[in-house]
């Protein structure tokens, strides 16, 4: 392993099984835009009603939209999304939490520091989901002609990133689309596009009144998904 520090204040960990990179939050505090933001968010409450449906409804709402397969639980794909629920959501049911990362840190601190970060985050991923009270389930979607429009939509997307960044479009290899559900945390993702098929299942989701009232995660997505099917101004617009 190696650690490097780079001119722009990042730094680079190299091992065997890749690189990662740290680099420091450097923000330009912008209040006015935080402001109308805000305000946008207090104008969506009073505009949206509780329509809510449960999660359960949800994932059936996603089935009957799609061609769709179940991912074994001990998929590499499903461990990641186990990960992902971990960290966002049961970080105080690790049983060795992480330590905090500094840049002050010496470079076999870092190195230290990298090691049990991956530990960590191998023993999480290998975890019983049971053991963090989670109920989680994942589908790929074949390439079937009724699962074709999330493909096209997905290629063409990536096309787009490629244009943006400078790339070689030749290059865009695409991944199976995969939808992923966790019952108790009510946590749902994508991976390797479906952006579409999840604004809809969002918006189908809908909202409780206690979102609403508590500008829960839940409502700031819903209302996130009603603004890019312009079903809401946009807050710099509005």
């Amino acid at each position: 392993m190696s650690v490097e520090r780079n001119k722009d204040g990042s730094i680079s960990i190299k091992n065997n099984n890749g690189a990662t990179v740290i680099c420091g939050m450097v923000g330009v505090s912008d209040d006015k835009r935080k402001e109308k933001f805000q305000q946008w968010v207090e104008d969506c409450a009073k505009l949206v009603t509780a329509c809510g449906h449960t999660h359960k409804e949800t994932e059936q709402y996603f089935l009957d939209q799609c061609d769709a397969l179940p991912l074994a639980p001990n998929d590499r794909r499903m461990k990641r999304f186990q990960l992902n629920v971990i960290m966002n959501h049961c970080k105080d049911k690790l049983k060795h939490p992480m330590s905090e990362f500094s840049f002050d840190m010496t470079d076999e601190e870092i190195e230290k520091w990298h090691k049990e970060e991956n530990t960590m985050y191998e023993k999480a991923m290998n975890s019983s989901p049971e053991h963090f009270g989670l109920n989680m389930s994942g589908y790929y979607l074949p390439h079937t002609e009724r699962n074709s429009a999330f493909y096209e939509q997905s290629y063409l997307e990536a096309q787009n990133w490629m244009k943006h960044t400078n790339s070689n479009s030749q290059q865009i290899e695409m991944q199976d689309i995969c939808f992923f559900f966790e019952e108790t945390t009510e946590h749902c993702q994508s991976s390797g596009g479906g952006n579409n098929l999840m604004q809809q299942m969002m918006i189908f989701r809908g909202v409780r009144e206690e979102d609403i009232e508590k500008r829960t995660p839940r409502f700031l997505g819903y209302i996130s998904a009603l603004h890019d099917i312009g079903n809401l101004l946009d807050f710099i617009e509005g």
